[in-house]
């Protein structure tokens, strides 16, 4: 009797020290959820550090999350479709995911760029690594100021 008791012991401490190593500390962080959607979803392709790994049954290797070239030219409106309609022979996630998690799981991305690297375009980028600048639509151009006495047209050009 005493010995199954023992045994039962050690057996329920053993299976405590292993879920307890198991489990990870989870963090609320917009980042720390991400993180986790990233891990379950997304890394079996991409990797545990997003910068993609080739698979059986792939044609190229998933994209490198971390470069700073991809980083600066996907808006996060870019982000979310493709994570949500997919993209190329990256499935779509939008059924699997709720907004939230994408919107997470977008912020996690973000974090990928190595600590120090300097977008392309971004401030205190070397002229060489900027993107070039677009040049400004006429409907973003700023309006000149309406002389004084001047009618205002619907479009906001004023006429002496």
């Amino acid at each position: 009797m005493r010995r199954r008791r023992a045994a039962s012991f050690l057996c329920l401490l053993g299976a405590l020290s292993f879920a307890a190593l198991a489990c990870e500390p989870s963090d609320p962080s917009p980042v720390g959820r991400g993180r986790g959607t990233f891990k379950r979803t997304c890394s079996g392709c991409h990797g545990a550090d997003g910068r993609g790994t080739m698979r059986p049954g792939l044609t190229r290797p998933p994209r490198d999350l971390t470069n700073p070239t991809f980083q600066a030219q996907m808006s996060d409106e870019q982000l979310r479709q493709s994570i949500r309609i997919g993209k190329g022979q990256m499935p779509a996630f939008g059924g699997l995911m709720s907004d939230e998690e994408i919107s997470n799981l977008i912020v996690f991305i973000r974090s990928l760029v190595p600590p120090g690297t300097v977008l392309p375009g971004a401030a205190g980028a070397p002229s060489s690594a900027r993107a070039p600048a677009a040049a400004p639509s006429p409907a973003a151009a700023p309006l000149p100021a309406p002389s004084p006495g001047a009618a205002v047209t619907a479009r906001g050009a004023s006429t002496p």
